[in-house]
């Protein structure tokens, strides 16, 4: 199941409109050597699944590493990951050792309905990042866990995100 969705997401099948800037962008800031992930998701959204493939590995199938499924907690399921701790999920693989996180990491989170979204970041670019309380960094700026939210036009009766 791992290669399948990494390779799915890899691709790009699943991870929205085929336009960049009508991406929702992931939102990420720097908590020690932890970073949190903000994802966007409207309220009816199921996580499934996080995993952090290396962006830099341009073959067919990139590294994957580090992954974590089945959210436990309100934050979690709210779309928020620790990355390397998997505080929050029922199931997630060991922090990778520092050395092996390379200078450009893929965030790619899947819902129940085999959608989801992907972001990349520099770990070493966020780390460095002036952040207020409550923000996190995107390649769009700063934006607050809301903010990252309101990027998609979300209804209340569909279990899926509807782009804005």
């Amino acid at each position: 199941m791992v290669l399948a969705s990494t390779s799915l997401l890899a691709a790009g099948c699943v991870l929205g409109p085929s336009d960049p800037e009508d991406t929702p962008v992931n939102g990420v800031r720097a908590e020690g050597s932890t970073f949190v992930v903000k994802v966007p998701r409207c309220s009816t959204d199921k996580l499934r699944r996080v995993e952090v493939t290396d962006f830099d590995d341009t073959s067919d199938n990139p590294r994957l590493l580090w992954w974590a499924s089945d959210p436990t907690t309100p934050s979690a399921r709210e779309g928020i990951a620790r990355l390397w701790t998997g505080e929050g999920f029922a199931h997630h693989a060991p922090k990778p050792a520092e050395s092996a996180v390379p200078r450009n990491v893929e965030v790619d989170y899947i819902f129940s309905t085999g959608d989801g979204y992907g972001d990349v970041f520099s770990p070493r670019k966020v780390s460095k990042a002036k952040l207020k309380t409550g923000q996190f960094w995107t390649s769009n700026g700063p934006m607050t866990a809301e903010e990252i939210d309101a990027q998609l036009a979300c209804t209340s009766d569909s279990a899926e995100p509807h782009q804005s």
